[in-house]
């Protein structure tokens, strides 16, 4: 064989080997799903292996970081509550509830919904709203001694599809991980042809 051929060969080799090495460390993040044993070997894929401590790691991460009770308390006191409990009354009182058979009386729909429900809503808001208030607080404070938003957090990923996970996963990230194994054929292409060029130059 010409020495020159090495050259071209080493290359093709190293450029596939490198390739099919990322492939596989890529499939192995989620597969084999469930341990094999291959040649005395225990295989399974990282991610369903790892999965309860990834689960724990997050949850630590969310509860620490991202979303604690004091953002919980924090968030209830920022609501503006009258907003809401306005919205929420004309819905019921004038498209759900009364306002429904009202508004078909002649002569007595317009006045309804400008005078009479407006009334009413200026009137059961406020008394709502203090009501909301009175126990908020009382609410929290429960919320504070027996909501665990890790362990909620991890028992929603424990049961989260491994399989659902993958293919989310490889949505979103597939043209990373076609970077990946480009990356790796040209770095196994560049080993390649450095071997190829130290047997050129020793034979």
């Amino acid at each position: 064989m010409p020495k020159t051929a090495y050259f071209a060969i080493f290359p093709l080799v190293g450029a596939l080997v490198g390739w099919i090495t990322n492939r596989i460390a890529i499939i192995m993040l989620f597969r084999p799903r469930k341990p094999i044993t291959f040649l005395g070997l225990r295989i399974q894929g990282l991610i369903p292996r790892r999965r309860h401590q990834i689960a724990q790691r997050i949850a630590e991460t969310v509860e620490k970081d991202l979303l604690t009770v004091e953002d919980l308390e924090q968030a209830m006191s920022g609501v503006h509550w009258e907003d809401e409990i306005r919205s929420t009354l004309t819905s019921i009182l004038h498209t759900k509830g009364p306002g429904i058979f009202i508004g078909k009386i002649p002569g007595i729909a317009k006045a309804w919904e400008a005078l009479i429900l407006p009334q009413i809503i200026d009137i059961l808001t406020p008394e709502i709203s203090r009501l909301i208030g009175r126990y908020r607080d009382s609410f929290v404070r429960k919320l504070r001694g027996s909501v665990d938003i890790g362990q909620i957090v991890a028992d929603r990923i424990e049961r989260f599809e491994i399989q659902n996970l993958e293919k989310m996963v490889f949505a979103l990230a597939d043209r990373e991980f076609r970077h990946i194994e480009w990356v790796g054929a040209l770095t196994g292409a560049i080993i390649g042809a450095i071997q190829g060029l130290i047997v050129i130059i020793a034979g």
